[in-house]
Parts: C-alpha cells; structure tokens; sequence
C-alpha cells in the first residue's frame, strides 16, 4: 500500500523544499511516516526547515525530541506553529513590504 506521503516524497525528489510541515492523525502511522522522512529527506538533504505533528484521540505531539538527529543531516527541526503561518500573519507581513 502506498501512501499519499510517499507519493508526495518520490514524486518531488528533485526539489529542495524550504518548509516542510507535515501534521497528521495518529492511527499506529508514525513509524511508517518516519521511515518516509528518513529516506527521501534525511538522506537527501532535501528541506531546510521541518516540522512533524501528530494529532489524534488523546494524543497531540510534535517530533521534535528528534532535532539532534535531524541536524546531523542539515535538516533544522522546528515548532509546528513556529513554521506555520496563518492567513493573518501572511497578509500582515506582505502589507509591511508594500507600504
């Protein structure tokens, strides 16, 4: 079974990704979603800046105890909501630069 991940990750191979946000639903899927990153991103050096949550029944965390292996790698592990950028914050920096 493939998932829409992996797809995403073989299909963009030769793309270097600034910020990489992936937040997903707990359903015993980490471990899979982990080799992902560890093959297409580690590996290759192919993101500058990544973020992993995981949500579900009781559980909402964010990978990133796992920053020290990442660095190894070039890849700089950050907060979920450090990276993300909401409609308002996008619309408040780039009405700063074209005033």
């Amino acid at each position: 079974m493939t998932n829409d991940l992996e797809i995403f990750l073989r299909n963009s191979q030769n793309t270097f990704i600034k910020k990489l946000l992936i937040r997903y639903m707990v359903w015993n899927e980490s471990k899979i979603i982990l080799s992902y990153i560890k093959e297409f991103i580690m590996e290759k050096e192919r993101v500058k800046y990544l973020t992993i949550s995981e949500s579900g029944p009781g559980v909402d965390n964010e990978l990133f105890s796992l920053k020290d292996e990442f660095k190894l790698y070039n890849v700089i592990v950050r907060r979920y909501n450090d990276l993300y950028i909401t409609p308002y914050k996008f619309i408040n920096n780039n009405l700063q630069y074209s005033i």
